[in-house]
């Protein structure tokens, strides 16, 4: 089956270099700072494209630096690697998620990225992160004690690259940015062939205060969106999803 792994690349600048990409300033969203993204240097660099709790940036920081994600019942180790991410963007995936199965950490279903092509597709994040941290934050997806060894040479537009793990255990390439591949990861088991389940509080709140973070949506919108996704409804409807939203974000930093 032929995989459409494309995602659209946000809040791009054309100019006379087009190695040159506009994004925000984590310290100050108002301003913009321009990051010359050249390919020379950027080999062991890759975009990790999210989907789930990691468009959130303090729960993703703790695969990197350590710590216990918000709302979740055990801490991440973090990477060997714990510098912060380079550079961070919103991104659209052309395929939904579906959220199916049962996480410990969460105490409700997860969320996997869908093997076919829809619209309106998935609202993520993407993070310019070296691939050994790639590789470690795979691992701790996926409960592992030690390091993990991905081949990053067949990690193609399009391409399904399987891994020795559990339940994250493919990696689904993307179309690059400015030369720099990028990648995310789902199930081999093909999502929406899964039954659907819920998610919980904890889990949905983190995604939906991860999306506000770098999406230009109003809260109804975003609501909207994720109650589409796969296991989300009947248990949560649109104006509790939006509830919880405004919780979350009321009471974020």
């Amino acid at each position: 089956m032929a995989y459409e792994g494309s995602i659209w690349p946000s809040h791009r600048l054309v100019t006379s270099a087009p190695s040159t990409m506009i994004c925000w300033s984590r310290q100050d969203p108002s301003t913009t700072t321009l990051l010359p993204m050249t390919r020379a240097g950027t080999d062991h660099l890759i975009w990790y494209a999210s989907y789930g709790s990691n468009v959130n940036r303090a729960r993703f920081l703790c695969y990197l630096q350590g710590g216990t994600p918000a709302g979740a019942s055990r801490p991440q180790r973090g990477a060997r690697d714990q510098s912060l991410p380079l550079d961070d963007a919103p991104c659209v995936f052309r395929s939904a998620i579906r959220f199916a199965g049962y996480s410990k950490l969460w105490d409700g279903a997860p969320a996997f990225l869908e093997h076919r092509q829809t619209s309106p597709g998935a609202l993520g994040r993407r993070y310019l992160i070296t691939k050994e941290q790639f590789a470690d934050v795979v691992a701790q997806e996926n409960s592992l004690d030690g390091p993990l060894s991905i081949p990053f040479d067949a990690v193609q537009p399009g391409a399904h690259t399987m891994i020795p793990t559990r339940v994250y255990d493919t990696i689904v390439g993307l179309d690059p940015v400015d030369g720099i591949p990028v990648a995310t990861f789902t199930s081999s088991n093909v999502p929406e062939d899964q039954q659907a389940a819920p998610p919980s509080a904890a889990y949905l709140g983190t995604i939906l205060r991860g999306l506000v973070e770098v999406h230009e949506l109003d809260h109804a919108t975003l609501a909207r969106h994720l109650h589409g996704a796969g296991g989300v409804a009947p248990t949560w409807s649109v104006p509790a999803i939006e509830q919880l939203l405004n919780a979350e974000t009321t009471t974020s930093p």
